[in-house]
């Protein structure tokens, strides 16, 4: 057996930090790292992606006990065996358990693409400690449990640690698939006060029992929000904020505002920006498993930002309420125009089916 070949069976107790460099076709070695659910797993973990070569898949496997946060790398893979197969289990206080590189050095522009896929990140509820946080442009989560994080589950942001803006955008990542339950802050959440995080995919996720929002929005220009399951989560449902060629369609959102018993809870919310529409579609509401006395939930609200005309089709969705004083559709112009293309929805179990404040109301073509 040759050298090589003992080294890379190696890999299957420790890091394997030594085989992390290109191979002699050029191409990056495949690093391997099996956590054994001790102390030292933070650091055989941190080690083995710190000597990693650009392009390089980061294998992890077992149970990794973390006491403290990871950073990643970008241009790099990052796969577990399975979301059974690979734990990382927070243990302690931290800000986050895996974060990319921009965020915590301050890159001044957005990370390098970086993917990560089929793992479980087991947080214990602790502070305000974030599952995942993301500077990185094309960023790429797929079949990621998140569980149980007292801050938020995922977090993609245009802010650095400092507290400092990227000076550039961050665009075209995706997050598929994913599983995250118990946050105490939002589900999955777009930090994000300057328009630098647009044009995401956020498709076929299951978030549940969040404090806050399911998910939450601060910049939903060109994102795409489609086919998730959002239920039980302690405020709205959807907060999409300066919609602009923005696409949310075909989830299926229950007891939003859950076990609230003040104040007014949403199913869908959002602003709408000028000159480029956007599209509310196919979705699903309701609050089947009943609201507490003293609030108020309007499954769809959008209103109008500041600026020039907004515009915005409403089709196919379905809103299934539970009480008389909750309201289906509202929808308000204030400052501006707002102009909705309004047809083939469904709405039954609430007080008001449509609401409208300075608003243009058509059936569309």
């Amino acid at each position: 057996m040759s050298m090589f070949s003992i080294a890379v069976l190696s890999c299957l107790a420790t890091a394997c930090a030594g085989d992390a460099g290109s191979g002699a076709a050029g191409a990056p070695r495949e690093v391997r790292v099996s956590c054994t659910g001790g102390d030292a797993d933070a650091a055989t973990l941190q080690h083995a992606i710190d000597s990693s070569s650009p392009g390089a898949g980061i294998s992890i496997t077992g149970t990794c006990l973390l006491i403290r946060g990871i950073t990643l790398l970008g241009g790099r893979t990052y796969t577990g065996a399975s979301t059974t197969g690979t734990v990382l289990r927070q243990r302690g206080r931290m800000s986050y358990v895996l974060a990319s590189a921009g965020y915590v050095a301050d890159f001044a522009t957005t990370g390098d693409p970086l993917a990560i896929r089929d793992l479980t990140i087991a947080c214990d509820g602790s502070g305000s400690t974030d599952g995942i946080i993301v500077v990185a442009w094309q960023a790429d989560v797929q079949h990621v449990d998140v569980s149980h994080c007292g801050g938020s589950g995922i977090v993609d942001t245009s802010i650095t640690a400092n507290g400092q803006a990227i000076t550039n955008t961050s665009v075209n990542s995706r997050f598929d698939d994913n599983f995250i339950s118990g946050s105490g802050g939002y589900g999955f959440e777009v930090s994000d006060g300057r328009h630098a995080v647009t044009d995401g995919y956020l498709d076929g996720n299951q978030i549940a029992s969040s404090a806050k929002d399911a998910i939450y929005l601060q910049t939903a220009a060109g994102w795409d929000v489609s086919g998730n399951h959002l239920y039980g989560d302690g405020q709205d449902g959807i907060s999409a904020a300066s919609m602009y060629g923005t696409t949310i369609s075909d989830n299926y959102i229950e007891d939003f505002g859950s076990r609230q018993s003040s104040g007014t809870w949403y199913g869908i919310v959002g602003t709408v920006q000028a000159n480029v529409g956007s599209a509310i579609s196919g979705n699903k509401i309701s609050n089947d498993g009943g609201e507490v006395p003293g609030a108020r939930h309007v499954y769809v609200a959008v209103t109008r930002a500041s600026g020039g005309a907004g515009y915005l089709s409403v089709t196919g969705n379905v809103i299934i309420g539970a009480r008389t004083a909750d309201i289906g559709f509202s929808f308000s112009g204030r400052p501006s125009r707002l102009v909705v293309a309004s047809s083939g929805n469904e709405v039954a179990g609430v007080g008001t089916a449509r609401r409208t404040s300075d608003a243009t109301l058509t059936s569309g073509m």
